[in-house]
């Protein structure tokens, strides 16, 4: 009898529910690249997203525009950004193109072969909770390149890395940066989306060259599977990506074509890309000398070799404009060195045989 009172007591003082607030705004941003018959498959469902404010693709120099492919877009919430001159395929350079345009509350990041099927729940527990993003994981059913996150959070990391080329190691470097920005990682359901799913050594046909101006053709190794994944974190580990050095880009509408926007580099952030060739042709270096005798790119930057590699060739942080021209004008004496690496490495340099 006297725990009758109690448990009513209980119940009025419970707060009651506020009223529903608003979802949070999403905007979704997808790369592509000549890979516009996945693009028309999705389009439809994300355009079928109530949760989706913006769609923006970005079409990072495919051989014929996307928006002339997808017809007729007047009227749709599609916005798409026309960039030129990136003769290689960067995934992530690519998606910061995209996050740059990004205005909403969230931003969705999906390939272009993913359609959605629902994402309400998902947008809800990020409106309850700021404090959280969403990732897709492929031994769960879903492209571990899919993610969800607080698009000022993503700004915050630096974006996805601006200098990977090819498939692989992007994502994993991007969830571990917005780790540090102290975001806990929730997983996607499998039946929110729908995949085409492309073959990786399809993917990789993109780039089946090293992005490099120094060390020999190694095409067949290049076209390996694994051998970008391998490179890319190689690279994330020389060369971190922050928000100081992330590549800034202008925006240009075309008017006669509502839908479309040309993206250009800031001649500002032209620096960035000599500073960033450095780094890039060192991770080649290592990636070609050691893919196919190390066990796992892990081991090899947990050696002591690779770390007194890091002390004598990567590059010092540049904190004023002084420090910058030093570092620019130190390049051509670190490119030698890299020769140098290279050579003792047996890794052929340009114009010599690749055995």
């Amino acid at each position: 009898l006297d725990a009758q009172p109690e448990t009513a007591h209980r119940r009025l003082v419970q707060p009651r529910p506020h009223p529903m607030s608003p979802l949070p705004s999403v905007d979704l941003i997808t790369p592509c690249r000549n890979r516009v018959e996945y693009l028309r498959d999705s389009l439809p469902s994300w355009l079928a997203c109530p949760q989706l404010r913006r769609i923006i693709v970005v079409d990072f120099n495919s051989t014929v525009p996307v928006i002339d492919d997808l017809g007729d877009l007047s009227g749709e919430r599609v916005t798409v950004v026309r960039v030129e001159e990136e003769p290689i395929w960067r995934q992530g350079r690519a998606q910061n193109i995209g996050l740059g345009l990004a205005e909403a509350d969230l931003v969705l990041k999906t390939d272009a072969d993913v359609a959605t099927v629902d994402i309400r729940s998902y947008v809800s527990q990020m409106g309850d909770d700021p404090g959280i993003f969403f990732k897709g994981f492929s031994k769960l059913g879903t492209s571990s390149g899919l993610c969800l996150a607080p698009r000022r959070k993503m700004r915050a990391a630096g974006g996805y890395h601006d200098h990977m080329s090819g498939w692989g190691g992007d994502d994993v470097d991007f969830y571990r940066r917005l780790k540090k920005r102290k975001l806990k990682t929730l997983v996607f359901q499998p039946e929110s989306f729908r995949e085409q799913g492309q073959k990786m050594a399809g993917k990789n046909s993109e780039a089946p060259r090293l992005d490099t101006d120094l060390i020999g053709d190694h095409q067949d190794l290049a076209r390996q599977p694994f051998f970008s994944g391998f490179r890319n974190t190689l690279l994330a580990r020389i060369q971190r990506q922050n928000k100081r050095g992330a590549l800034r880009w202008r925006y240009t509408p075309v008017p006669e074509r509502p839908n479309l926007v040309q993206a250009e580099l800031r001649p500002s952030s032209r620096w960035r890309l000599q500073v960033a060739r450095h780094s890039v042709e060192l991770a080649n270096i290592l990636a070609v000398a050691h893919y196919q005798t190390t066990p796992s790119v892990w081991e090899l930057m947990n050696s002591e070799g690779f770390q007194e590699l890091l002390q004598e060739h990567q590059l010092p942080r540049c904190r004023n404009r002084r420090e910058r021209q030093a570092l620019l004008a130190s390049l051509p004496q670190r490119r030698q060195a890299l020769t140098q690496l290279a050579q003792g490495l047996g890794v052929a340099l340009q114009g010599a045989p690749t055995g």
